[in-house]
C-alpha cells in the first residue's frame, strides 16, 4: 500500500519549521559522529582533502568535518542551506537533488549521512549512490550507513525528547509506523510542542521513509561498480545511542 501525504503536511522540518533544527539537533551533538567519520575517511583514503556531502542538511555534521576536509555540500532544501551557510560560511553549498546532481568535478571522498532515509525506493537510493560514484576519483570512498532496515524496525516505536534554547522549549514526539510490511516504506510522524513564554504552539510533520534490507543496499552499490566493505557505526544522534547499538556502516570504494 503506497502511503500518500499532502505536500503541505510533510518535510516541514526542512521548510517552514527549519528554524527548529538548531534547537532539536544542535551542532555540538555532532562532534563524536564527525570525528568518527574523519577518522574513517582518513583510514580508508590517506591524504584525502576534498569531500562531497550529499544531503548535507543544515550543515551540522560539516561543522566538524570541515576541520579536516574541503567540503562541497548538496541539499534540495533552500531553508536548510541557509542554516548551513550561516554556520559554515567557508563551505561551498549547492542547491541540488542528490539523486540527479551532476558537476564536472571529482572528490577524494563522499558521504551520505542520514539523508539516505529519504530515498523512498531502491531506485532512488541507487540514484544517490550513482551521484556519489560519478563524482569520486578512482579509488575514492563513499561512506554511508543504514539507519533503518526491516529486521531492525519496531512497529509503533515512539520517542519523546525535550529541548530548550533561550525562551523556547520544544518537546518533540517521533512515531514510526509501517502500514504495509510488504512494501519498502514506513511512515515517520513528528509532533512538536513549542512553548514560548508559556504559550503553546502545536505542529505536526510527516515523512515517508525507505525501508530496505541491508543486502539490497550492498547490491545497489555493487551494481554501480563499488567494492563494498561492511562495518559498524554507533550514531550519537540516535535516541537509543546510549545502548551502544551498532548500525551497518558501508564503505564503498570506486574501483
Amino acid at each position: 500500500m503506497k502511503i500518500r501525504l499532502k505536500a503541505e503536511e510533510t518535510m516541514r522540518l526542512y521548510r517552514d519549521l527549519s528554524w527548529l533544527w538548531p534547537i532539536i539537533s544542535p551542532p555540538e551533538t555532532y562532534i563524536d559522529e564527525g570525528e568518527f567519520f574523519i577518522e574513517k575517511i582518513k583510514e580508508c583514503s590517506p591524504g584525502a582533502k576534498t569531500l562531497l556531502n550529499l544531503g548535507c542538511g543544515g550543515g551540522h555534521l560539516d561543522s566538524v568535518l570541515k576541520r579536516a576536509f574541503d567540503i562541497t555540500g548538496i541539499d534540495i532544501n533552500p531553508q536548510m542551506l541557509l542554516l548551513a551557510r550561516k554556520l559554515n560560511p567557508e563551505v561551498e553549498y549547492l542547491l541540488d537533488d542528490m539523486r540527479i546532481a551532476r558537476m564536472n568535478r571529482e572528490f577524494n571522498a563522499a558521504i551520505i549521512h542520514d539523508a539516505s532515509v529519504h530515498m523512498e525506493t531502491l531506485e532512488e537510493l541507487k540514484a544517490a549512490f550513482l551521484t556519489a560514484y560519478m563524482h569520486l576519483k578512482k579509488d575514492g570512498r563513499l561512506i554511508t550507513y543504514v539507519e533503518e532496515w526491516p529486521e531492525h524496525f519496531v512497529q509503533n516505536r515512539t520517542v519523546v525528547e525535550n529541548f530548550k534554547k533561550d525562551n523556547i522549549e520544544v518537546t518533540y514526539i517521533e512515531n514510526n509506523y509501517d502500514p504495509d510490511s510488504d512494501d519498502e516504506n514506513y511512515e515517520c510522524t513528528f509532533v512538536y510542542l513549542i512553548r514560548r513564554e508559556g504559550f503553546l504552539d502545536l505542529q505536526t510533520d510527516r515523512y515517508i521513509l525507505g525501508l530496505f534490507p541491508v543486502r539490497k543496499w550492498i547490491e545497489a552499490l555493487e551494481e554501480i561498480g563499488f567494492e563494498v566493505t561492511v562495518g559498524q557505526f554507533a550514531p550519537s544522534k540516535m535516541p537509543d545511542a546510549a545502548s551502544s547499538e551498532k548500525y551497518p556502516l558501508l564503505v564503498a570504494r570506486k574501483k
